[in-house]
């Protein structure tokens, strides 16, 4: 026998050199990296919401220090105005200026109230008494320029001073007295004095005074050791007002009116992050890369589970051409086989049928070794036919379809009715629902089941009842008979190939019809089994499942 070997070359490279590509190992580890890019994702994303988080918590921080700072600067011009009024008060009394001066003024020149640096009493042309002679000159200087550009005012008026150091804001709050038309008291104060020390171990804020629209600088709360690292060269006012994210703005009223003050969030502030955001990040990352290596390692041995499939796979399709191939061989030989043996047979058959219809004078035991020549040659071809249709059921392929009741009892009747009636029995159907099975091989089961049922029949009526069970799980066929009956020890035996009871002299037969449907019943995914007893009868049930597929490769030929 000469079978040709299926090219299985490309199944079996595909399958190796599939992992080694780039495309590959991509579709190899696309869950894995998929994971690994998701948990960067998610890590960045907690990440960034972890810093907005913050970001919002130092936001609202900032902006309750900066409305407690605005409340501060107000209390200081409060305080500020309060002390003019009543400086004003006390020289509009009619008191000395240098009384006025020792009620509001403390020893070694300085006063009571905080935000207040100097107080004192001038006019256009001169200083009447003051607590500092050379601010009070500069106020004289102030007094006598702002008369010079317009009329003399009747409200308190918030005027700018010369400034003694570079970035700071000096300031004096003047008020007219009733004294003179150009007498004025006056209190000096400058916007360091307005900002008080913080409590934080570090100042959140920056504070940016301006006044008149000058330029603005940086109110310092008398830190003059952080005045000095602040230079216009250092740091520029302007770029931390560009710069800053968001800021709170304050302008009071009237004579505070021509005073802009801006607060605005530090630099370093804002960049107190705190570990939270770094110790989410990190824990993302970990879980990420944890989880990562163990999808990895996964992806590795799914994919060596694959490349093993894809060996296996081409194995079984090379090992299945084989088979299918020897298959074919098997049929064409089993066909080629009975014509073969079978030819011989019919010659000796009639040759042994020619002498004795020619009535040859013979003696009576060569008449009888005719005879048995007759039947030794049936039994011979009989089972070169059964054999061709085991081999044939062994090979064939289910094709299920409904059988209607009506098509399977006609078939069954055309093939054995004629049997049944010459030997007195009687066949009775009770098949009231359709069958979904092949329709040929079920149709040579029941042939086999009634002609066994014909063959070992008792010594009384043959009585033969053909009944069908249906449920959901499928359909299941019963042939029963009053025959000779089976003792239990041979149920399994006569499923056999030439498994055989009786001998051939006694009864014939070639001991293939029932394991023809065994054959049958496993080609459906069913099974067969029998309940017997001696002397009373057997019932043969054949289960057909209600769901058919294919079960074998070739086709039987028909």
């Amino acid at each position: 026998m000469n079978l040709t070997r299926p090219d299985i070359s490309s199944s079996t490279q595909s399958g190796g050199a599939r992992y080694e590509t780039l495309s590959g190992l991509l579709e190899a580890y696309r869950t894995p990296v998929a994971i690994i890019l998701f948990g960067v994702i998610v890590s960045l994303s907690l990440f960034f919401a972890t810093l907005l988080g913050h970001s919002r918590a130092k936001e609202r921080e900032f902006r309750n220090h900066a409305a407690a700072r605005i409340a501060e600067i107000q209390t200081g011009f409060t305080a500020i105005e309060a002390e003019l009024t009543e400086l004003a008060h006390a020289a509009g009394a009619g008191l000395a200026p240098q009384t006025v001066i020792g009620i509001f003024g403390v020893a070694d020149g300085e006063v009571a109230t905080p935000p207040v640096r100097d107080l004192g009493l001038v006019s256009r042309d001169a200083a009447l008494h003051a607590i500092d002679a050379g601010t009070a000159r500069q106020v004289q200087r102030a007094v006598a320029y702002m008369l010079e550009r317009g009329p003399a005012p009747q409200t308190p008026v918030l005027l700018p001073l010369p400034a003694a150091a570079p970035g700071e804001v000096p300031f004096v709050l003047i008020a007219p007295l009733p004294a003179g038309p150009y007498a004025y008291a006056y209190v000096t104060s400058d916007f360091d004095a307005l900002v008080q020390p913080t409590e934080l171990r570090s100042d959140p804020a920056w504070v940016i005074s301006s006044l008149y629209d000058g330029s603005p600088q940086f109110a310092l709360a008398r830190n003059a050791n952080l005045r000095a690292r602040t230079t216009p060269a250092m740091m520029g006012v302007i770029s931390v007002l560009d710069t800053a994210p968001y800021a709170l703005h304050w302008s009071g009223e009237a004579p505070f009116d021509v005073v802009d003050i801006a607060i605005v969030p530090r630099r370093s502030y804002l960049l107190q992050f705190g570990p939270l955001p770094w110790l989410v990040l990190a824990f993302c990352l970990f879980a990420t890369a944890a989880i990562g290596a163990l999808a990895l390692k996964d992806a590795r041995r799914t994919a060596e589970i694959r490349r093993q499939v894809d060996l296996k796979t081409a194995e079984l399709r090379r090992s299945q051409a084989v088979i299918e191939a020897k298959n074919e061989e098997l049929a064409r030989f089993a066909a080629h086989a009975s014509h073969d043996l079978q030819a011989p047979l019919r010659a000796m058959k009639g040759m042994s049928s020619l002498l004795v219809e020619r009535q040859i004078d013979l003696d009576d035991r060569s008449q009888q070794m005719l005879q048995r020549i007759n039947r030794g040659a049936d039994r011979a071809q009989r089972l070169v036919q059964d054999l061709l249709s085991y081999t044939k059921a062994d090979m064939a392929q289910v094709n299920a379809e409904t059988i209607p009741p009506e098509t399977l009892r006609s078939e069954i009747d055309e093939l054995l009715a004629a049997t049944v009636e010459e030997c007195g029995g009687r066949l009775r159907w009770q098949i009231d629902a359709p069958v979904e099975a092949d329709r040929f091989l079920l149709t040579r089961a029941l042939q086999n089941l009634i002609s066994n049922a014909i063959k070992y029949r008792a010594d009384r009526p043959l009585r033969i009842d053909v009944s069908t069970r249906t449920d959901a799980d499928g359909s299941t066929i019963c042939v029963s008979d009053n025959g000779m009956g089976i003792e239990p020890k041979h149920f399994e035996r006569i499923f056999r190939v030439f498994e055989r009871l009786h001998g051939a002299d006694e009864i014939e037969g070639s001991g293939i019809g029932l394991a023809l449907c065994k054959r049958v019943a496993d080609l459906h995914g069913g099974r067969i089994w029998v309940e017997s007893e001696p002397g009373v009868g057997s019932h043969f049930f054949l289960h057909i499942p209600s769901v058919q597929a294919p079960r074998a490769a070739i086709s039987n030929d028909r």
